[in-house]
């Protein structure tokens, strides 16, 4: 999945530096891009289980 809206791409680098999926990003962080979300990590799926949606 691509994100281009700053809040997903900056929630996306916590994700990410957690350990929970795995994401490439077209800009540091601050500046306007995307990041490309090419998997959930089996402890992202673990994790998915106790994560209450909004």
């Amino acid at each position: 999945m691509v994100f281009t809206a700053v809040e997903d791409i900056e929630a996306l680098r916590i994700l990410k530096d957690g350990g929970w999926v795995k994401a490439t990003f077209s800009a540091p962080p601050g500046r306007s891009g995307s990041a490309t979300v090419t998997e959930l990590t089996a402890l992202g799926r673990f994790a998915m289980q106790f994560v209450q949606p909004d």
